[in-house]
């Protein structure tokens, strides 16, 4: 599966998603609704920089 990676600027931490991902609480990742989950700047895959990432506003 591969992870979307964006910029949490609300939270100041790199998040990703998998989208079409089904999650065993039920949720469904999907572009109408999103589910960022918190990721760590070395899980980024190699030469994407934290200013290479879109900028997201993470509910919670």
């Amino acid at each position: 599966m591969d992870r979307v990676f964006a910029w949490d600027h609300h939270h100041s931490q790199v998040v990703y998603r998998i989208p079409g991902h089904q999650y065993e609480d039920g949720r469904e990742d999907s572009a109408l609704s999103p589910v960022w989950l918190p990721a760590e700047e070395s899980d980024l895959p190699e030469g994407v920089m934290i200013d290479d990432l879109r900028k997201v506003s993470v509910k919670e």
